[in-house]
């Protein structure tokens, strides 16, 4: 398979073609405005890069921007972290709306994402995230797809996708159609992901301070099957339409914090290969959502309605050829659910469409989180919140404005032990943007923010062990919220083909909440609490390149830097934050055939937390290869080639909680064939 694999790659390199000249414009949904009319930090990134590319989690697909980073836990789990914050600080989102599942309650637990079908991903950095969305202090990443489309569709597309990976030796296949029957949209995706025990460095794996020359990582395993059923009508009015999707997952744990207890037990020392700790998840969703233009007062007038039903079960799995020890414990399997109902409006009032934009939101939800079982560290907890904005965009002659105001109302009801807690917030976000044209090719941006995060239920409420961090935690019904005071300045530059973009940054977070270790130990592990204390967030991304019109296309290479320190305004680190990463990047792109290969170099984290330990460095090579091969005057075939960590470097996130035990993978070749048609 290897030797095929490099057969295609070098056959892909020697196939370039003529320049491609069409001009692309992309439009983040967040605002309805090109990227070229936003100042605020936004990525976007096509759905073309992630829907041909090797299929992986969220965080590792957007590990190369600036700004944005990755906790893992595995393959299917990689929780992004932006600008040093992660969990709840960063939001994910579905075509504007917040994913509700559960990741917030254990960094072994998934984002319950569609990766499959996308249109785009946009990405904002930083609690200017305010203006476009539910903010937070980290920021969104918002996945777009075209389940439900307020443009009719052209035609019928059909679009046939397999993918085979060597160090997993994975395997993946989607199907997809978008189309026009009768004046009806219509859309459809699904995919199946089969991922076996990935393959590590000898060495990576470390286990008690030692490490192990095993070559592949147990228990990595990673099953998903997700579909999607999305229609709209498009009128002179404005749209309507409705979607309902399924999401399994099957992974495995590839370490747990009980494993530690089982050691130090009756049966210490001895092996448990044939036992393991599995992860399923299901959700469905249904979404109803439209558009109605032409009103008296009012540009346009947007609405959803959303319901949600997750659950993640936790349970160990005997496998084949087990034999049960005498005195052997048998363990329940642990269940976590989030049951939620959310609606939301959107006012658009002004010419939007002259520079003027202005909107109103309205957004209210329900949410029941429950858990259940052996690991039951938190009784069940029920959230109502209540959100108004304003949010106003002005394209003045000497600048462009960006306001917005939120008001969120959070109400937790929840229990630590027999005592019941009603806990109430409500919180006022301001965030203000401003840009400048200083000259044709110099654009300089000031945001200034206040952004309140109330605690989310696991801070409140957690009171027990939790076994995929290895550790006992305690919450606290006394936690304030967190006010995040953020300045941010940044500078693009482009001219000639030379670009300079950087960013600057400075973000005081009062009463941060952190887990802080009470250096007591019971039953061999720690025993931790949350927190607050004031913490200071400071840090850069800067990134430079030039572009190349070459005979046969065009030439890109860029190089950037990313660095953040976050400190405790009393003295010391905040723990987890991530290190300095430099990025090298080279991309030849022409009619037919794309090229792309980056490099990614992680510095060594030194500047630790109290309780954590030093993560070296490493430098992570990736590739891939794209050609598009026109069969028909309408059927395409999409042949894509790729390899990451090419040089089969032992690499952890400092940001893991399992970085010693659950290294990333070692090297990998992949192929994926897309037939359009």
């Amino acid at each position: 398979m290897k030797k095929s694999l490099y057969f295609i790659l070098c056959f892909a390199f020697l196939n370039v073609l003529h320049t491609m000249d069409e001009e692309i414009v992309v439009t983040s949904s967040l605002g309805g405005a090109t990227l070229a009319e936003i100042d605020s930090p936004v990525f976007v990134i096509k759905g073309d890069d992630i829907n041909y590319s090797a299929s992986t989690n969220l965080g590792e697909s957007l590990n190369y921007l600036l700004g944005v980073n990755s906790s893992n836990f595995g393959p299917g789990v990689g929780q992004p972290v932006i600008r040093g914050m992660g969990g709840t600080r960063v939001r994910i989102l579905s075509n504007g709306k917040l994913v509700r599942d559960v990741s917030g309650l254990g960094s072994d637990h998934l984002n319950d994402v569609d990766m499959n079908d996308l249109q785009q991903i946009e990405v904002v950095r930083g609690p200017s995230s305010l203006l476009y969305s539910n903010g937070t202090m980290g920021g969104i990443i918002n996945i777009v797809d075209q389940t439900i489309t307020s443009k009719d569709f052209e035609g019928n597309d059909f679009n046939i996708g397999l993918e085979r990976q060597t160090a997993n030796m994975g395997t993946s296949g989607s199907f997809s159609y978008k189309g026009n029957v009768n004046d009806v949209n219509l859309t459809y995706a699904l995919k199946e992901v089969n991922f076996e025990s990935y393959d590590v460095p000898s060495g990576a794996i470390i286990h008690e301070g030692k490490p192990e020359a095993k070559e592949s990582l147990a228990n990595s395993d990673l099953a998903t099957f997700s579909h999607k059923f999305g229609t709209s009508v498009v009128r002179d009015w404005g749209y309507f339409g409705f979607s309902i999707g399924k999401i399994e997952n099957t992974y495995g744990i590839a370490f747990h914090g009980e494993e530690e207890e089982e050691e130090e037990g009756e049966h210490a020392g001895e092996e448990h290969e044939d036992e393991r700790i599995q992860a399923d998840t299901s959700s469905e969703n249904l979404t109803i959502e439209g558009a109605a233009t032409n009103l008296r007062g009012l540009d346009k007038l947007s609405y959803f309605l959303q319901v949600n039903d997750y659950s993640f079960t936790e349970g160990h799995v005997e496998e084949p050829g087990h034999v049960e020890k005498p005195g052997e414990e048998e363990h329940e399997p642990t269940t976590f659910t989030n049951e939620s109902f959310e609606f939301g409006m959107k006012l658009d009032i002004g010419n939007q469409a002259g520079g003027n934009r202005q909107n109103v939101t309205i957004n209210a939800n329900q949410e029941d989180v429950a858990i259940i079982g052996e690991e039951a560290f938190m009784k069940p907890v029920d959230s109502q919140m209540l959100s108004f904005g304003y949010f106003i965009c002005r394209e003045l002659e000497v600048m462009d404005i960006d306001f917005g105001i939120r008001l969120d109302q959070v109400s937790r009801d929840g229990a630590v032990g027999n005592t019941l807690h009603d806990i109430s917030e409500s919180n006022l976000s301001t965030a203000l943007t401003m840009g400048w044209d200083v000259a044709n090719n110099v654009g300089i941006t000031l945001g200034i923010s206040s952004v309140a995060r109330a605690p989310s239920e696991i801070e409140l409420f957690m009171n027990g062990t939790h076994l995929a961090a290895a550790r006992n935690e305690f919450g606290n019904v006394n936690l304030e919220s967190e006010r995040s005071n953020n300045l941010d300045f940044s500078v693009g530059y482009e001219n000639n083909g030379y670009f300079v973009n950087a960013s600057v940054y400075a973000n005081a977070v009062d009463d941060y909440i952190y887990i802080k270790n009470r250096g007591t130990v019971t039953k061999g592990r720690p025993n931790v609490d949350y927190s607050q204390a004031d913490a200071d967030f400071n840090g850069y991304e800067f990134e430079v390149g030039r572009s190349f019109s070459t005979n046969n296309g065009e030439l890109q290479i860029s190089y950037g830097r990313e660095e953040v320190v976050g400190t405790f305004a009393s003295g010391g680190n905040v723990p987890r934050i991530t290190p300095i990463k430099n990025v090298y990047r080279f991309a030849l792109e022409q009619r037919d055939v794309t090229y792309d290969i980056k490099i990614m170099d992680v510095q060594k984290e030194d500047d630790i937390g109290f309780g954590e330990s030093v993560t070296e460095g490493y430098t992570m090579v990736d590739f891939d290869i794209r050609r598009s091969i026109a069969i028909g005057s309408d059927e395409e075939l999409v042949l894509s080639v790729f390899g990451r960590n090419l040089m089969d470097e032992k690499a952890r996130n400092h940001t893991s909680y399992v970085k010693n035990e659950v290294p990333l993978a070692g090297r990998n070749f992949g192929i994926k064939l897309n037939f359009n048609f």
